[in-house]
C-alpha cells in the first residue's frame, strides 16, 4: 500500500472513530488525485459536518457535493434520487455517501447500494450499522463473519464487529468492550464516540460506575454531545442518581439535539401513555 493510500486509510478510520480533528489533519497531508481525491473531499466534508460546520465544500463531481449537502436533512432520499445512477454508484465513495442520504427514509435501498461494494470496509461498516438499526443482528453478524476473510484487522471491520456484539449480547459484551478499548489505544485515543461505546458495553456488563465515569469524561470534552447526554440519562437511572440529575441531562439533550432518536422515542412513549391514561379516565 502506498503512503498516499495509507494516509487516506488512517483518515477514514479516524473519522469513524470520532477523532475528527485528527482526521482533518491526516487529510491535509495528502495530495490525492483521481478517485483518491474524490474520497479525500468526501472525508473532509463529513469530518467538518460531524463537528457542526454546515458550510458546503466544493467537491467534484458536483453530484457528490449535492449528496453531501443533503446528509442529515429531512426528505434527503427524495432529493438525491436523480443522482443514483449506475455510473455514480460505481464509486464506493459515492455509494457510501448515498446510503447515508437514504438511511432514514429508504433503508432497504441504502442496503442495496452498499451491497454493490462488498469489499469496501466503509460500505461494510455502514451496512452492519444499518442492519443493527433495523434489528437484524443475525444478518449483521453474518456480514461481520464473512468480512473476516478479506478485512483482517481493519479498524472499520473491528468497529462493525463490536457494534454487532453489543446487539448479540452475552459474552459478546466483553468482546465488544475489548475491541473498543483496543481501538481507543491504537488509533484514536479518547474520543466521545469511543468513550460512549465503552460506556454502553460496561452498562450491559453491570459496571455502571465505570460507565458513568467514561460518560462524564466524554461530557467534559463536549458538553453538547447528544449521545453522551442520552447515555447519561440511562446511566444515571441505573446508578440510582436523583431524579433531578436525570432530568437535567434530559433537558440538556433536548436543548442540544431536539431531533435525537432518544428524545423522539421518549416523546412518542409519553404521548402513548397520555392517550392510554385519557382512555381510562373517560
Amino acid at each position: 500500500m502506498t503512503e498516499q493510500l495509507d494516509d487516506l486509510y488512517t483518515a477514514r478510520n479516524l473519522l469513524y472513530l470520532g477523532a475528527y480533528p485528527q482526521a482533518l489533519n491526516a487529510l491535509s497531508k495528502v495530495h490525492a488525485r483521481g478517485a483518491q481525491e474524490l474520497e479525500q473531499q468526501s472525508l473532509k466534508h463529513r469530518a467538518l459536518l460531524a463537528q457542526g460546520q454546515r458550510t458546503p465544500l466544493p467537491m467534484q463531481p458536483s453530484a457528490l457535493q449535492t449528496l453531501g449537502e443533503q446528509l442529515g436533512k429531512p426528505e434527503a432520499a427524495q432529493a438525491v434520487e436523480p443522482l443514483l445512477t449506475k455510473e455514480h454508484l460505481a464509486s464506493p465513495v459515492f455509494a457510501a455517501v448515498a446510503a447515508q442520504a437514504l438511511w432514514n427514509e429508504r433503508p432497504d435501498e441504502a442496503l442495496r447500494v452498499l451491497a454493490m461494494h462488498p469489499k469496501s470496509p466503509e460500505c461494510l461498516a455502514l451496512s452492519v450499522a444499518l442492519l443493527l438499526k433495523l434489528n437484524r443482528a443475525d444478518l449483521a453478524l453474518k456480514s461481520v463473519n464473512g468480512a473476516r476473510a478479506w478485512a483482517e484487522d481493519a479498524p472499520l471491520a473491528q468497529l462493525a464487529e463490536a457494534w454487532t456484539g453489543l446487539h448479540v449480547g452475552g459474552e459478546k459484551y466483553t468482546e465488544a468492550l475489548y475491541i473498543f478499548e483496543e481501538l481507543a489505544q491504537a488509533v484514536a485515543g479518547e474520543t466521545p464516540l469511543l468513550m460512549n461505546a465503552r460506556a454502553v458495553a460496561r452498562m450491559h456488563l453491570g459496571q455502571v460506575e465505570q460507565a458513568e465515569e467514561l460518560l462524564l469524561r466524554a461530557l467534559g470534552q463536549n458538553a453538547k454531545h447528544a449521545d453522551t447526554l442520552a447515555n447519561l440519562v440511562v446511566c444515571a437511572g441505573l446508578a440510582g442518581r436523583p431524579a433531578e440529575t436525570r432530568a437535567q441531562y434530559l433537558a440538556q439533550l433536548r436543548d442540544a439535539a431536539p431531533d435525537h432518536p432518544f428524545v423522539q422515542d421518549l416523546a412518542a412513549k409519553g404521548a402513548e401513555f397520555d392517550q392510554l391514561a385519557a382512555s381510562f379516565s373517560q
